[in-house]
């Protein structure tokens, strides 16, 4: 049974991130969903739980970005076999720390029923 207090939405968001404790390097992920109270992003490392982040998109334009804080409270292994050889990546959950409502209500705006 689901814990959820906000509806999960699938959205393949594309955006940046930050390890606080690695400032100054910055990766690109996508998102597979988000709710008001957490987002779950598919990385190429491996990161603890409790790793804290900083999570930037752009809502529309360049000077239209938001950032969320967040911390990692789990992750999931996930392969794939391509043609050369397996493809390997962690899903990650991560939960939204003091988000403000209005910049989540953003996101969902803007991104629900685009397609990509």
């Amino acid at each position: 049974m689901e814990k959820r207090i906000y509806e999960r939405i699938s959205l393949p968001i594309k955006l940046t991130y930050e390890v606080k404790t690695r400032p100054q390097v910055i990766r690109n992920s996508v998102s597979k969903d988000i709710s008001g109270s957490g987002i779950c992003l598919s990385l190429k490392e491996k990161l603890l739980p409790k790793t804290a982040l900083t999570i930037s998109m752009i809502i529309g334009t360049e000077d239209n970005t938001i950032n969320l804080n967040g911390k990692v409270v789990w992750n999931r292994r996930v392969e794939i076999i391509g043609d050369d050889g397996p493809i390997v990546y962690y899903d990650t959950g991560i939960e939204l720390i003091n988000a403000d409502p209005i910049n989540i209500n953003k996101i969902i705006t803007h991104f629900y029923g685009k397609s990509f």
